[in-house]
């Protein structure tokens, strides 16, 4: 049987009448399906790399509105702009074919604070996935019975990348109010929640230029600076920038700085010693900026060696801003503590907004100087209203001097323009909007804030009280409230955010701009707006 098997192979192999035909055309198919094998997947494989680049390009282009709910303006949208999708941006059919595209927000626990998870009813999403799907024909393959092959690619993103050129200025509401107890914050006071959320931020956000080993004020990215009212007195504001010796800070009544500085300064007032039933005049300073003059402060009070890459929380321990914010700061015990006279605020409420808007837009000015190529922001957030009052022991109801005289304003205006403890929150969104036409970007945070308010001084009628129409919402003067005065400090609509989940407050201050209420994610949302998007793998949990 064996030597017949051979025989006939060798007949087969060596016959030159035309019977070998069949089997070589059996080996040629069999040749040819490989080839189109190789062909097909290997163009498979180019379409792939093609979609994966519109992916990339989709979802980092989305991640920083991620936090947006805007119909308009919001991750799903701006991915798509951006996909490979007929008429987007990377639309290219004659390459790659009628490209689907399938946008996702989700949360990852990987992007949160220490700590914290996602929660399990409506997370609020973190980051942005895209898929890009289309099917590819085939050539050789097809007379196989294969006609296409289906080619996907996914991308995933979220901001917390490298800072972008910016100096920021934190405005954190440090008055008595802010000592309540919030359960919907892990029953911590309103004055942690907020400084946990600035925790948040910093340890997101990574000031240090791309390739810098050194990140020094002057080669950072990113320089911050904190501010606080009401102000302290400049010989105790080391109790909160380095916790040396605390005790409780002097908290000092307002400074005035001009509406036209353009560097922050802290002014020192004299006062005569008028209803103390003592003779002379006493001296004092306070500054808003709680980070001027810290051993790693810039002229200007910012800092930028906030942030560690070692540390769980992002956060260095030696940065003076740090310290603050990790617990060296502390809130007036309770509004109406002084120390009597112009020093302390026993009478009234101690919440006045517009100045320290000044304050900050100054700082901001001469640290854009100081790091030409930057952008500005100021971030404010507050749980009340301007409440100030022109009481014997609170704000000044005469004049009196500042030492220089150029170095503020020493006397209300009694005309409810600035100063002025008349229509305090038009002053403050005038002092806001005077920061956005300097091409400040102003956030502000809205804490609980109350749906009534801002009556200090409503019965006066003169026209003035219409100075500011608001960019946000219109409103008149006895429409006025805290709310819409927060919402009206913000540059825009997608700059204002509000927690009016606040534990007893009973805010109705709702944005509708963005997913995010809680302070933390809040500040997140925020930070998205100074750093580049990055990409994160795709099994991110």
């Amino acid at each position: 049987m064996k030597s017949t098997i051979v025989s006939f192979v060798r007949r087969a192999l060596h016959d030159e009448r035309g019977q070998v035909l069949p089997w070589l055309a059996m080996g040629f198919v069999g040749m040819l399906g490989m080839g189109g094998l190789t062909v097909d997947v290997g163009r498979a494989y180019v379409v792939h790399a093609q979609l994966q680049n519109y992916a990339n390009a989709a979802v980092l282009a989305a991640a920083g509105l991620v936090y947006n709910t805007s119909t308009t303006t919001n991750a799903t949208t701006e991915a798509n702009a951006f996909s490979g999708s007929t008429g987007d941006e990377n639309a290219s059919s004659s390459t790659v074919g009628t490209v689907t595209t399938n946008v996702y927000t989700v949360c990852l626990n990987s992007l949160q604070p220490p700590g914290a998870t996602c929660p399990a009813t409506k997370p609020p999403p973190n980051a942005v996935r895209v898929v890009e799907q289309t099917t590819v024909p085939t050539y050789f393959m097809n007379m196989l019975g294969v006609h296409s092959l289906a080619v996907a690619a996914t991308a995933t993103a979220s901001m917390q990348g490298q800072s972008q050129p910016w100096n920021v200025a934190i405005i954190l509401d440090a008055s008595g109010s802010m000592s309540t107890t919030d359960t919907n914050c892990g029953s911590v006071t309103e004055f942690q929640c907020a400084l946990n959320g600035i925790q948040a931020m910093l340890g997101s956000t990574n000031p240090c230029k791309s390739g810098v080993t050194s990140c020094t004020n002057a080669a950072a990215n990113f320089h911050v600076a904190l501010f606080a009212f009401p102000p302290v007195s400049t010989s105790t504001v080391t109790y909160e920038n380095a916790c040396s010796s605390y005790s409780t800070p002097a908290f000092q009544i307002y400074t005035l700085p001009l509406t036209t500085a353009t560097s922050y300064t802290p002014i020192e007032y004299q006062e005569p010693n008028t209803g103390r039933n003592q003779s002379g005049y006493v001296n004092f300073t306070g500054t808003y900026e709680v980070t001027l003059g810290a051993s790693d402060a810039d002229a200007n009070g910012f800092v930028s060696d906030y942030y560690s890459p070692t540390a769980s929380n992002g956060l260095n321990t030696t940065s003076s801003i740090v310290k603050a914010v990790s617990g060296c700061m502390k809130p007036i015990s309770q509004e109406g503590n002084g120390t009597g006279g112009l020093n302390g605020a026993q009478n009234g409420g101690i919440t006045y907004y517009a100045s320290i808007l000044y304050a900050a837009q100054a700082a901001l000015t001469a640290e854009a100087k100081l790091n030409t190529g930057t952008n500005n922001a100021i971030i404010f957030l507050s749980d009340g209203q301007a409440n100030v009052v022109a009481a014997t022991n609170d704000f000044p109801t005469s004049p009196f001097t500042a030492v220089p005289s150029t170095a503020g304003l020493n006397t209300l205006t009694g005309t409810g323009h600035y100063p002025d403890t008349n229509d305090e929150c038009q002053q403050a969104i005038i002092a806001a909007q005077a920061a956005t036409t300097a091409k400040t970007q102003v956030y502000s945070v809205a804490y609980g804030s109350e749906q009534t308010g801002c009556y200090t001084g409503s019965g006066n009628t003169d026209t003035f009280s219409l100075i500011a129409t608001g960019k946000n919402q219109s409103f008149t003067l006895s429409q006025l409230t805290p709310c819409v005065t927060m919402e009206n400090i913000a540059s825009s609509l997608n700059n204002f955010y509000s927690d009016y989940n606040q534990s007893g407050s009973g805010s109705t201050c709702q944005d509708a701009s963005h997913t995010v209420t809680s302070l933390s994610d809040i500040f997140l949302s925020i930070a998205a707006s100074f750093t580049q998007p990055r990409l994160i793998p795709n099994t991110a949990t």
